[in-house]
């Protein structure tokens, strides 16, 4: 018994740690930005020239966008296991999932708690597991396709000589959609990645990467066993999702008074949402922050205090989604403690 509580008091200083060093970088990237880039009167200024309004626009557009997301896990755990969960059920599901993404922080606790709601639901916990898997993975393919595309594109790179090797990707990730329609193809990539990640030099690590590589595969190829059709309706629906991505930063953009082409927003969208995964900082604040100011000037000689006011408008919008999670969480609370007394 002993052992588990001094275990248990062990998690709990190491997560404890790792959100004071996370809040630490996030409070020095943030001082530095300041310090370093912006100007508070030009950034005063730059207030002055939002186009308000357009908040609404962009809130709407990141509304259909979730709604799309909800329709299409809805849509294809009723085709493939005849269980129907609810578009709305599904909506609310990813609304307090993303309040559990910020708050705890972190995408694994937000993916924990929809398969947790999903798998209650549905009373399916390895399909649920392997439906969100396989659609995470799908979005993620999805976004890096697309922010390919847009890189071959740019006429910034041109210059660079990188155009024919970013359309090689770009050509090579549209292969990656092979395996999401074939079981034979996705069986023949887990055994493929399989040898790779064996060569891992660290036992550990290389455990680690087996197992997990495995689990990602075989939820894969459980899920590409299903009608052909219904996949690339579900892969058609994941680029619809994206463009409206694509389509929401373009207007965050315009808002911002930032007057950038359409295929810009294509490229920078990805980028800065991969920056931002990276486990370094608070809700990837500071981090996310600091990448548009430096890509925007670095690339387009962007003021600084414009970005600023853009990636505080693209936090805004998410936070909103957020206060929306957490009072579905709190209205779920109150209603269980009336029920049971």
């Amino acid at each position: 018994m002993k052992f588990f509580e001094n275990n248990e008091d062990s998690n709990v200083f190491k997560r404890t740690t790792l959100i004071i060093i996370k809040l630490l970088i996030t409070t020095i990237l943030l001082y530095y930005i300041f310090y370093k880039y912006i100007n508070i009167n030009k950034l005063l200024v730059a207030f002055t020239h939002i186009q308000y309004w357009l908040f609404f626009v962009v809130l709407f557009i990141l509304f259909v966008n979730r709604y799309l997301g909800a329709y299409q896990t809805s849509y294809y755990f009723k085709k493939v296991f005849n269980i129907e969960l609810g578009i709305n059920y599904v909506f609310k599901v990813q609304l307090i999932s993303s309040f559990f993404s910020f708050v705890l922080p972190g995408e694994l606790a937000g993916g924990i708690v929809s398969w947790y709601m999903i798998s209650d639901k549905s009373g399916k916990k390895m399909d649920t597991a392997a439906v969100i898997i396989f659609l995470r993975i799908l979005s993620i393919i999805t976004m890096v396709f697309f922010t390919f595309i847009g890189l071959v594109f740019e006429e910034k790179l041109s210059d660079l000589g990188l155009r024919n090797y970013l359309l090689i990707l770009t050509v090579l990730l549209l292969l990656m959609y092979i395996p999401f329609v074939s079981i034979k193809a996705a069986t023949a990539m887990k055994h493929f990645s399989q040898k790779i990640v064996e060569a891992v030099p660290l036992r550990y690590w290389r455990n680690y990467f087996v197992n997990l590589n495995s689990t990602l595969w075989d939820s894969m190829m459980v899920c590409s066993n299903a009608d052909h059709s219904l996949i690339l309706y579900t892969i058609s629906m994941s680029m619809m999702w994206y463009l409206l991505v694509i389509i929401f930063f373009y207007f965050l953009m315009i808002m911002a008074d930032i007057n950038l082409p359409f295929q810009v927003s294509v490229w920078i969208i990805g980028v800065i949402t991969f920056i931002q995964y990276l486990p370094v900082s608070f809700a990837g604040l500071g981090v996310r922050d600091i990448s548009i100011i430096y890509i925007l000037g670095e690339f387009y000689q962007v003021n600084p205090e414009n970005s600023m006011i853009l990636s505080t408008f693209y936090l805004a919008s998410s936070l909103i989604f957020v206060l929306m999670g957490g009072l579905a969480v709190w209205l779920k609370s109150a209603n269980h403690i009336q029920t049971t007394r």
